[in-house]
């Protein structure tokens, strides 16, 4: 009897054990996802005094793009819409943002 108790116990932690690691399995993939989609707002092309940024959502955004000294206004770009939005002259935007 007690044999049969413990090799219930021991199945009952062994369950346990692998949903538990499961779950922070998929966790860390949900964790992974979020980093590669920053969200709706994407850098486009882009040149002296102008930059393109690309709403990738099905919803209206207000997005900027990060450059070295002040980053411009924000601007509205509605759903899967590309915005053009005005720089500085000599300013390269590094990614745009979502604000």
């Amino acid at each position: 009897m007690m044999t049969g108790l413990r090799t219930a116990l021991v199945a009952a932690t062994a369950a346990v054990l692998l949903s538990v690691t499961g779950a922070v399995t998929t966790a860390s993939a949900d964790d992974d996802a979020s980093v590669k989609a920053p969200g709706c707002a994407q850098l486009g092309a882009y040149g002296d005094g102008w930059a393109n940024i690309h709403n990738i959502c099905d919803h209206t955004i207000s997005a900027s793009v990060e450059v070295d000294w002040a980053d411009p206004s924000c601007i509205q770009i509605g759903p899967r819409g590309v915005g053009r939005i005005g720089l500085e002259p000599g300013d390269d935007p590094y990614y745009a943002y979502e604000c």
